[in-house]
Formats: C-alpha cells, sequence, structure tokens
C-alpha cells in the first residue's frame, strides 16, 4: 500500500521525443477520467490526502492516496468498483475494513465526512509502459489532459516513474538517464494539488516551512543524517517546483535558500557521520545557492538602498540585475545538473547503510568540539581591518548557529539559555555584516556617478560598526562556553 513514484515536467521542445521513446506500438494507451472530492474548506487537502474516483477503460477504481515519509513514497489503497452503467456514488465504508486508511481519513476528517463534494475532474491520456531496467520494473507513465472545475482549466503535460518491481535505487538511476536526455525537471506537486488550487482559484500552494528536527537518540549517527537529509528535501522540493514553473512568490524563495543553507551545512559539518557520504554534494550545494544569495543581496540593497542612489542610472541597473537573477534562478533550478542533485540527494536519504556508523552522542560532542575549536582559530586570527578574515568568522559563527541546537540536544547539554543568547548575538551581527559587505562589493563593481559615491562609504561605516559587534559578541559566546572541555 506504499507507492514509490517520481513525477517530471517536460520541457515543450522535449515532449515529442520522449513519446517516441515510449513507442507508442509497445505501449499501453488508457483514458483516465476522475473525480476528485473534499470538503468545502479543503480538509483532506490541508492534510496531505486525496480521495478519487476514476475510470480506468471500463473500470471505476476508488483511490485513497495520503503523503509517506518522502517525497517519492507515499499512502494508497485502490479499491476496484468494477464496470458500472453510471457513475459511482462516493463509498467510504469501504475503508472500515482497512484501518490504516480509516486513521488517514477520520485524523483529516473529524466528523465531517458528510460534507465531502465534487471538488475537480482530469481528463487523461496516460501512454503506459513498463520498462526493466537492471533487476528493476519500471512503470513509465506519460499524462496528456486537462484538470478541470466549473469556472476554470488547466493542461497537464508530465511523466511518471513508478516503481512497480525491484530497487528504489534502481528507479533513481533509470530517472539520471531520462532526466539528463530529455531535460525533465522534478515536480513533487500532485494533480490533486493543482486541481486543489485551481478550484479555490489561486496559483500556487503556500510555501512549504522547515520544520523543527526530532532526535531520536536511539538512532545511529548515520540514520540521523539521513533522517536530517529527508527533512530537509521534504522543506525544499515544494518550493522548488514553484520556482521552476515561475509561479513562486518570495516566501518560496526564501524558504528554498533555508532549505539549501540547512542540506549544505548539514552535509558540510556531519560529513563523518555517514560511511557513504559524498563529499561533492557540499560543493554542488555551496555553488547552487550562491545564485539565491546574489538574489536576496540585490532585493536587499533596493530595498534598502534605493532611496539614497540618486543617479537614475545606478537605481535602474540594480533592477535589471534582479530580473536577470530571477530569470537564472528560475533556469537554474531545473537544471539537469540540479535535478540530478536532488535525486542523489533522496537516494542517500532513504538508505539503510548502518556499516561503520559511529554512535550518535560521540558524533555529536565531536562534533561540537571541531566547530567551537575552528571558531576559536579563526576569532585568534582574525583583524577588524582584515575584510577576509572577517568574512570566515562570521561564516564559522553561522555554521555553529545551525549546528548548535541539534548537536546540544543530542550531547544533553544543560542551561543552554545563556550561550544561546550569546550565539544569537553573534549571528545576527554576522548576518548584517555579510550583507552590508556583499552590498559594498556590488556598489564597487558599479559604474558610479559621483553623486552616488557617498553610499559607499556610508555601507562601509556600516560595515565596519557591525564588524565590532562581531568581535564582540563572538568573544563573549568563548567566554561563555563551559559546557565543552
Amino acid at each position: 500500500m506504499v507507492e514509490v513514484e517520481l513525477k517530471f515536467q517536460i520541457p515543450a521542445a522535449r515532449r515529442t521525443a520522449l513519446l517516441k521513446a515510449l513507442d507508442p506500438k509497445k505501449s499501453q494507451q488508457i483514458q483516465l477520467q476522475a473525480k476528485y472530492y473534499d470538503t468545502a474548506d479543503r480538509q483532506l487537502a490541508r492534510h496531505g490526502v486525496a480521495l478519487r474516483q476514476r475510470l480506468e477503460g471500463t473500470c471505476w477504481v476508488q483511490t485513497l492516496k495520503a503523503a509517506g515519509k518522502s517525497h517519492i513514497e507515499r499512502f494508497e489503497h485502490n479499491h476496484n468498483l468494477g464496470e458500472l452503467a453510471t457513475p459511482p456514488e462516493l463509498n467510504l465504508d469501504i475503508y472500515n475494513e482497512y484501518p490504516e486508511a480509516w486513521a488517514i481519513l477520520s485524523n483529516a476528517l473529524g466528523n465531517q465526512f458528510d460534507q465531502l463534494q465534487l471538488q475537480f475532474e482530469t481528463d487523461i491520456s496516460r501512454t503506459l509502459r513498463v520498462i526493466e531496467y537492471e533487476d528493476t520494473q519500471v512503470e513509465v507513465s506519460l499524462d496528456i489532459g486537462q484538470i478541470r472545475t466549473q469556472h476554470a482549466e488547466q493542461q497537464v503535460h508530465e511523466v511518471e516513474f513508478e516503481l512497480k518491481n525491484g530497487s528504489i535505487q534502481h528507479l533513481l538511476a533509470f530517472s539520471f538517464e531520462w532526466v539528463k536526455k530529455y531535460q525533465l525537471w522534478l515536480d513533487v506537486r500532485s494533480k490533486a494539488e493543482i486541481g486543489n488550487l485551481l478550484a479555490a482559484s489561486q496559483r500556487v500552494s503556500p510555501a512549504t516551512l522547515s520544520k523543527e528536527f526530532q532526535i531520536s537518540k536511539k538512532d545511529s549517527a548515520s540514520k540521523t543524517m539521513c533522517s536530517l537529509i529527508a527533512q530537509q528535501m521534504q522543506h525544499l522540493l515544494p518550493n522548488i517546483a514553484a520556482i521552476a514553473d515561475q509561479i513562486a512568490e518570495q516566501e518560496h524563495i526564501d524558504q528554498a535558500q533555508l532549505a539549501l543553507d540547512q542540506l549544505h551545512l548539514t552535509l558540510l559539518l556531519f560529513k563523518d557521520w555517514h560511511p557513504q557520504l559524498s563529499d561533492k554534494w557540499a560543493h554542488q550545494l555551496a555553488a547552487f545557492k550562491q545564485q539565491f544569495e546574489h538574489l536576496q543581496h540585490l532585493q536587499h540593497m533596493q530595498n534598502s538602498l534605493a532611496g539614497f542612489l540618486q543617479n537614475p542610472t545606478t537605481t535602474e541597473n540594480l533592477a535589471k540585475d534582479i530580473l536577470y537573477a530571477q530569470e537564472k534562478l528560475a533556469n537554474l533550478v531545473k537544471s539537469t545538473q540540479n535535478v540530478h542533485h536532488y535525486l542523489e540527494l533522496l537516494m542517500f536519504s532513504l538508505s539503510e547503510n548502518e556499516h561503520a556508523s559511529p554512535d550518535l552522542k560521540t558524533a555529536a560532542q565531536t562534533t561540537l568540539q571541531q566547530q567551537y575549536k575552528a571558531l576559536q582559530e579563526q576569532m585568534n586570527q582574525t583583524n577588524i581591518t582584515d575584510f577576509d578574515s572577517l568574512d570566515q568568522l562570521a561564516t564559522r559563527i553561522q555554521e555553529l548557529k545551525f549546528s548548535f541546537p541539534i548537536l546540544t540536544t543530542i550531547y544533553d547539554v544543560k542551561n543552554l539559555q545563556k550561550y544561546s543568547k550569546a550565539l544569537n548575538d553573534a549571528q545576527l551581527a554576522a548576518d548584517e555584516y555579510q550583507t552590508l559587505a556583499s552590498s559594498a562589493v556590488y556598489i564597487q563593481q558599479t559604474e558610479l556617478e559621483a553623486s552616488d559615491w557617498f553610499v559607499l562609504g556610508w555601507l562601509t561605516a556600516k560595515q565596519e560598526v557591525y564588524a565590532q559587534k562581531l568581535l564582540e559578541a563572538t568573544e563573549q559566546f568563548l567566554v561563555s562556553r563551559k559546557f565543552l572541555k
């Protein structure tokens, strides 16, 4: 009852080639007409649940789906209603014999079972073929059609890879080849999600937010690492999908950047926790997230400096740079290289290899000691007149701010309030310093009129103020720290 599948969007220029690769003569053609049900206030959708009835060939099938532990796994229950002369009524009595399905519905609906009503319909032409890859069977489904409400319609043109038999790793490896050949981009949004948006006259779902990571101290370091990556991918991929589809709001961009930052730091700082961790991932993510940071700095400058700039050419160039950065980001998130990165990280997060995994508490203690030592050494090397050393100090603070709540939970550090406050003060100063430093570099590279040179002076002065705050706050944290020997 667990379905494992990946869904991709197909660039218009590659759709014909992909259809030829499926070879319609060797494929099965199915017409799928489906009706999706929910309450008026979308209680099922709010809980990540979809309930539909679908005409598959000549038979009606009622399906209940719910979110799984990752974006490629989900609960699915299918009940064949048989060949019927007229469309069936919704039948919830089916789930009385299936406790897991009934629990999913009850959790989502409470006592609103009688409030379910038709929300939207889909009409899909599916070209389906099962392809053997290594010792795995992958069902490839090309879906072309429409999602409709009474007042709106949206086109569908996507391909799904479903694991029918074999390993998830082979499913992902199979997907690698198709992504590269047809420039597919990963889309974790379901037809149910798109249909619910259409029914509500909305373009995009709210941004997916970060969740506090819950540590299980019984797990090994490697399993904890995989769980961290899995949760961060759950945070990243829905926001990435909105950006790739060019319907993202600013919050989607901000949350995608936060997820990338956390992924990068997890891979960088906890790299000794799992024997199969690839060093290349941290380097790849570092380059990827730089584009998010570049856009963020440009937007910050537009918001904070626009009122100071007197030369309209400087202002216009800044606006053009922001538009270019947004366009580049939309292309970058669905690039073949980055889609491969997503799939590799998903594969890693689902791995169950416990070989040579260090004890979790020992790993956390060692990592925290290493980070503190690196911060102390950087502090000793930092000079307020040396911007490069200040930037390195700010980076060490950002790393510790991310890992501190995770590691100290495992390490059982008591009375953390004073340590956390000192670290938070240092992190705020580091944030502001790095933003000002980036702005100053941008302004220095811009052809300014004489009337705007004062802006650079203003930025430099503020940068020096926050450099001093960074040094003072870091020193205070290092002094307050008493929990490591």
